[in-house]
């Protein structure tokens, strides 16, 4: 203000400004975000010097306006280095980065004085579009020009080599850097971290002579990336012994790891320095607290920490209205969302996408009807959770739903495509999946995801990696649901070779610890009857979970070793319904058909409820053994459950009683029979 009233005394008094006054007063608007006078102040400037242009170019640069900078640039009548390196930065920070390259030979050419600061953007802009080879040229060029790796350039080129996947050329630049600053140590640890070689990242760690808040943050981060629990929560430890107090952003990394890793207790002991720091009704960290709370089960803490925020944000709205379904609450996500005085699309696609996944597809279809009355558009979110829950309608109602993407033009988007792609293997029809993959125009981890599982679940291994071997030649980064698809689409040991190559991958890439990862493992070499290897991948799991115990179930039931399957269901920690699961399909398909109910019978004593892959087993065998009773008390199981409705478990129903009561008669009319029965087995 005191800086516009100068000027205006100066214009009002009639004095002239001169080139130095107009170029201070260029600056002064600069600084303040002026842009409106500093171009008037330029334009009224009888005679400019170098330093009135580079001022014009750094306030455009500085605010945004890459075309106006780039007009400025061309119409200069000369240039030196700080107008280069203003255009180099401009480009580099809002693109397009591969004009900074062409301005940086420009340069070159020019005989301007090439500089850290240039070299820095120019290694920047390589970094953000993944040109290795242009980098190496910069960092060619740096050793000819004799600029030296100071503190700036050595960082840049050690983030730059980082990001790039070459983590061995980053440490050979980070060697021979002669000054290290902590921001140096922290960008070679995020290299090691970002290209999943943690073992060697916790070694460089222990290295750091002064370690801040960032260097713990990061190797927080990185441990959870990996799933190391115990290693994560040892250095949160260490972070809070070494009397290190997190920012705000230091907060919201260590709350989103224990949020990942489902560690309550660490969650609310982070909490609690968020309270001491005053941190707690912060927007972004509210949001990282409500999330963390409600994935851990937690739902009434999450909702506190909701009440504390002073503004009642749409996402923390929508993860309380998905985790409270996720539990099968889903009466107190329908109450929340009615008493919520938000009620945007988050939170209606968050309520839908709970009934879906439920499987109570039709209360999903209303929610939508209601929806579209309020006035609320539909996305490709609540499209896509639809299309996901369609499979109790069968693949014609699926098929509609795909049609209404299309005419408005979401059909192609990635969250649509890769649940059209779920839908369509899910129905067997894995080439319309496939159709509806190649027309996703910019493919993303989920959308590969999905093609490469879809393939492994419709026993097409084949199809499934080489869709995997295409995705690693187009160099699209991997995670655990790539690795876990492609392992099981090994499913003999025709294909156990492959399987060897991906277990090789998992090393490189550290997920060799990984449970999700491990347990896949396991299930391929049990697949492939190789149980060495499967005790092996179990044995290499830092923390087990049900789901890597029921995998080393698994691979004991198909290689038909029963004794080693039983004892280690009777000592397994903790089971799930796949637990109980992989048992009865086992003796299902051994012709144990009394062990399978009399399994049945204690899998309901110890509360666990049936799925339909429970029910279609055990229907299965009481048909197979002419089992009446028991197959009536499965199907007033199936009835209690709501899973009659399923197609799958309804048909299976019909066989039953077909084969039962009277294999002559047609199949129609041992259905109205079973109708019958279902009526008055519900009543």
């Amino acid at each position: 203000m005191e800086g516009k009233q100068l000027h205006a005394h100066v214009i009002v008094s009639g004095f002239q400004p001169d080139l130095y006054l107009s170029n201070h007063l260029m600056n002064m608007y600069s600084k303040c975000g002026c842009l409106d006078h500093i171009e008037s102040v330029f334009r009224e400037m009888g005679r400019k010097n170098l330093h009135s242009w580079n001022t014009m170019l750094a306030c455009y640069s500085k605010l945004g306006f890459i075309s106006d900078a780039r007009n400025l640039f061309d119409k200069m009548p000369h240039r030196d280095s700080v107008s280069y390196n203003t255009m180099i930065a401009c480009y580099d920070k809002y693109g397009p980065c591969e004009n900074a390259l062409e301005v940086f030979r420009a340069m070159k050419l020019s005989g301007s004085k090439v500089d850290h600061f240039t070299v820095s953007s120019v290694i920047s802009a390589c970094m953000n579009i993944s040109f290795l080879c242009q980098g190496r040229q910069v960092h060619s060029d740096v050793i000819k020009i004799g600029i030296g790796l100071n503190v700036y350039v050595g960082s840049a080129l050690v983030e730059f080599y980082g990001k790039c996947g070459d983590i061995d050329e980053a440490r050979k630049v980070f060697e021979s850097m002669p000054d290290r600053e902590v921001f140096s140590w922290n960008t070679m640890l995020l290299g090691y971290v970002q290209s999943g070689r943690i073992e060697d990242g916790i070694l460089f760690f222990e290295e750091i002579p002064c370690k801040n808040v960032v260097s713990w943050t990061t190797i927080i981060s990185g441990c959870v990336r990996c799933g190391w629990r115990d290693k994560a929560i040892h250095f949160f430890s260490g972070l809070r012994l070494a009397n290190l107090k997190p920012d705000l952003v230091g907060f919201v990394s260590i709350v989103n790891a224990f949020s990942a890793l489902y560690c309550l207790e660490e969650g609310q002991k982070v909490h609690g320095l968020i309270i001491k720091a005053g941190f707690e009704s912060n927007l972004v960290v509210g949001n990282a607290l409500v999330d963390m709370y409600a994935k851990c089960g937690s739902l009434d803490c999450a909702s506190r920490v909701f009440e504390i925020m002073h503004y009642m944000d749409e996402y923390s709205c929508s993860v309380l209205i998905s985790e409270y379904a996720k539990y099968g609450l889903i009466d107190y996500a329908c109450e929340f969302f009615e008493s919520s005085k938000v009620k945007d699309i988050s939170s209606w696609n968050a309520l839908i996408a709970g009934y879906s996944e439920l499987e109570r597809d039709w209360e999903a279809i209303e929610i939508f009807r209601a929806m579209r009355m309020e006035g609320v558009k539909a996305d490709e979110f609540t499209y896509g959770s639809l299309i996901r829950g369609c499979y109790l309608y069968g693949l014609r109602y699926g098929m509609q739903l795909h049609s209404q993407t299309i005419k408005i033009g979401i059909d192609s988007s990635v969250y649509v495509g890769s649940s059209l792609i779920d839908m369509y293997t899910e129905f067997f029809y894995c080439q319309a999946g496939r159709m509806v993959f190649d027309a996703i125009y910019e493919k993303n981890l989920v959308s590969w995801n999905a093609m490469i599982n879809g393939y492994a679940q419709n026993e097409m291994g084949l199809e499934a990696l080489e869709l995997f071997c295409q995705m690693r030649a187009l160099r699209v980064e991997i995670d655990r649901v790539t690795l876990s698809s492609a392992l099981n689409a090994c499913t003999s040991s025709l294909a156990l070779s492959m399987g060897n190559q991906i277990n090789g991958v998992i090393h490189k890439a550290g997920y060799v610890h990984d449970v999700v990862v491990g347990t896949s493992l396991i299930d391929m070499y049990g697949k492939c009857r190789d149980m060495d290897h499967a005790l092996c991948a179990f044995s290499t799991i830092t923390q087990h979970s049900v789901f890597s115990w029921t995998a080393l179930l698994g691979s004991y039931v198909k290689c038909g070793m029963w004794e080693s399957a039983n004892e280690l269901f009777e000592k397994m920690p903790e089971k799930n319904i796949v637990s109980w699961n992989t048992m009865l399909s086992g003796h299902a398909q051994n012709g144990s058909g009394f062990e399978a109910i009399k399994l049945y019978s204690l899998m309901l004593k110890s509360g666990e409820l049936p799925d339909g892959i429970s029910l279609i087993c055990l229907l299965a065998v009481c048909s197979n053994h002419i089992l009446e009773e028991q197959g009536k008390q499965v199907h007033s199981h199936a009835i209690k459950t709501g899973y009659y409705m399923n197609l799958s478990v309804k048909s299976v129903i019909i066989n039953m009683y077909h084969k039962l009561w009277n294999p002559n008669k047609s199949v129609l009319e041992v259905s109205e029979q079973a109708a019958i029965s279902c009526n008055m087995l519900n009543v």
